[in-house]
């Protein structure tokens, strides 16, 4: 690499950087609100995903103990935010699911961090938008080729469809 392209490099990482900074003294999402640790707001992000998802399978996703995952899901059955049930065919299996307060709690988050987006978005000119779809779709190309390398298995909603 040449010397211009790792400042390029740079430029580009630290201003991304300062966005995500300021995105985090946008008091209208509902993230600061919400009182969640990172390792609760994984397992509700995750049941989004594998709804009903054995406690065994959990931790191996979370890369923690039965006994940490069990203290987590403690606290979000407390919340209201994930409910604990006997899987059917085998009692000593417990099922972790995502309640309806949870996917509240998390469309909540979601949708706050998209009218933020929005707001911001909207202070652009149609052209810049044109060239940032570009990038973004260039880097989410890149972004499927590092994962597909990786080993990752992509869900067919990430999946190329590029134009």
């Amino acid at each position: 690499m040449t010397i211009h392209r790792n400042a390029l490099l740079l430029r580009v990482m630290t201003a991304e950087q300062r966005l995500r900074t300021l995105f985090a003294y946008d008091r209208t999402n509902r993230i600061f609100s919400v009182n969640l640790t990172m390792q609760q707001l994984k397992v509700l992000i995750l049941l989004t995903r594998h709804d009903g998802i054995p406690s065994q399978e959990l931790t191996r996703h979370l890369g923690v103990t039965l006994a940490t995952l069990s203290g987590i899901v403690d606290r979000l059955v407390a919340h209201g935010y994930a409910t604990r049930t006997e899987d059917l065919h085998d009692r000593r299996i417990r099922r972790i699911h995502l309640s309806p307060a949870g996917r509240e709690v998390l469309t909540e988050i979601m949708d706050s961090g998209n009218r933020a987006q929005q707001r911001l978005l909207a202070r652009l000119d149609d052209e810049t938008l044109l060239m940032l779809e570009t990038v973004l779709t260039r880097l989410l190309d890149a972004a499927r080729a590092d994962a597909l390398e990786q080993g990752v298995d992509i869900p067919d909603d990430l999946e190329s469809h590029s134009h």
